[in-house]
């Protein structure tokens, strides 16, 4: 607050020449004994007397803390010279306080980087401390894919909004029904977060995982700094459509994936998302029992269960006294297969035209929210060959074990024997503890079927329509 002393006499002159929200302090100078009474919580600015009574003013402020103060002579006949000089006065304490105030916000802006950077390296030396006795990467989350498509077309891009904290994120693994090599190269991927910065991420080649429709993004180095959402933004350029699998439906629209033009979906986008240390190697997206086969896939297909002919069981544990069935689900567009207690149930589908396959892939999930914990495994054989030897076991991939209720994965396998025309697909479903089988429903909710350089040619020569895009490494 900006204050004057002034002599009695002339109060009202001064009050005319100072703004409003000047504090004005009267003192009778009339009175020889006149001393300044009372608290003062700063020095006034200056003091103003009446002409030819300066040193009067002098002796009346001697005692206080106004003893320095600049006094200003006002003459009321000719006022001119100390209205001039009370506004020198004035301005010039109101350019002092806006340096003050500009060197302030300048030394508050100076602590408050010098506090980021220092919280910044806190958060740093505890994340080293932290990953010191801990894993040094760890699949932070993972939206397996259910069957469902998000078609992107030219020009168009998407964004997934990801619960998660940004820090050490080193990669995500996106799933396409189709092959995308050499597409992908159209495919601009990045992580945005909070802070608006943007983090490009690169496809992995060639562990891409293309047999199974893993495709991996890396970044250059891990998300460094403290903890902030962030987003995963997808842009499509290339010249024909592409097609990327969706998740699970969720209520809230700020976890839907969305797209710049057209309808969005009610799913999320099917990923799976890792945090490591710098430098750390990530575990493949390949399965490791797929080989280096990865290379020679040309054509990839995702076939839902209703374009498959009707299934039926095939084998049952024969002391199974519970319930046991197959069946083609039209409203789900599933194949429900219900295991025994006693062990695992295997169902067909015969006659399917797969030549030159050389990778399965099944989406499955336990259907029930009541349902115990189940295993699934995928398998293929030769058209009729599995009826003449009955060994059914041996022609399936590895078994997905401990799915529990409601539960997503993917079963895999290999062809153990060349398929050169039609088919027959191996879905076998046990429990995987020794409970009663009620609510066991398995589910498959769809088909990736991958094949080779030989059986792409073929199709090509002949003509063959996919009901996806296919293309060539």
């Amino acid at each position: 607050m900006i204050s004057f002393v002034v002599d009695e006499r002339v109060q009202d002159m001064v009050r005319a020449l100072l703004p409003k929200n000047v504090t004005l302090e009267s003192i009778a100078l009339a009175d020889i004994s006149a001393r300044r009474d009372g608290p003062v919580s700063r020095p006034a600015l200056a003091a103003v007397a009446l002409a030819g009574h300066a040193e009067t003013m002098r002796a009346a402020l001697a005692e206080g803390p106004d003893a320095q103060a600049m006094i200003v002579e006002l003459d009321p006949a000719r006022p001119e010279a100390a209205c001039a000089t009370l506004l020198g006065i004035f301005a010039d304490e109101v350019a002092a306080a806006h340096r003050r105030t500009g060197e302030a916000r300048a030394i508050a802006a100076q602590f408050r980087a010098d506090s980021l950077t220092t919280t910044t390296r806190l958060r740093e030396i505890e994340n080293l401390l932290y990953s010191l006795g801990n894993p040094q990467l760890v699949s932070t989350l993972a939206w397996p894919p259910t069957g469902r498509m998000l078609v992107l077309e030219p020009g168009q891009s998407v964004e997934q909004a990801l619960p998660l904290n940004a820090v050490s994120l080193s990669a995500i693994d996106l799933w396409f029904p189709q092959v995308v090599l050499p597409q992908i190269g159209d495919l601009a991927a990045e992580i945005r977060d909070a802070s608006g910065q943007a983090h490009v991420l690169y496809a992995a080649i060639p562990d891409m995982g293309i047999e199974t429709g893993w495709v991996r993004f890396v970044l250059d180095e891990p998300v460094a700094g403290v903890g902030r959402d962030c987003r995963l933004r997808l842009s499509w350029t290339g010249g024909e459509d592409l097609t990327i699998g969706l998740g699970l439906p969720v209520p809230d629209p700020r976890f839907r994936a969305g797209i710049s033009a057209g309808t969005a979906p009610e799913e999320t986008l099917a990923l799976r998302v890792w945090q490591s240390l710098g430098g750390v190697r990530l575990p493949a997206c390949t399965p490791a029992f797929t080989g280096g086969g990865t290379t020679t896939i040309r054509r990839a297909e995702f076939v839902l269960p209703s374009a498959l002919p009707r299934p039926e069981v095939f084998a049952l544990p024969m002391t199974a006294q519970d319930h046991v069935s197959t069946d083609f689900w039209s409203k789900e567009d599933a194949i429900f297969v219900h295991p025994s207690r006693q062990g695992a149930v295997c169902a067909i589908i015969r006659g399917v035209d797969l030549a030159g396959l050389s990778h399965v892939a099944a989406l499955v999930t336990v259907g029930h929210a009541r349902a115990p914990n189940l295993n699934f495994a995928i398998g293929v054989a030769p058209h009729g060959r599995v009826d003449e030897d009955g060994f059914w076991q041996r022609r399936l991939g590895p078994w997905v074990t401990g799915l529990p209720a409601r539960g997503w994965g993917q079963a895999h396998c290999i062809p153990v024997e060349p398929i050169t025309g039609k088919a027959d697909i191996l879905m076998a479903v046990s429990l995987a503890t020794d409970v009663p089988n009620d609510l066991s429903w398995g589910l498959f909710r769809g088909f990736r079927f991958s094949r080779g350089d030989d059986a792409a040619a073929q199709d090509e020569a002949q003509g063959h329509s996919s009901p996806v895009r296919e293309a060539a490494p």
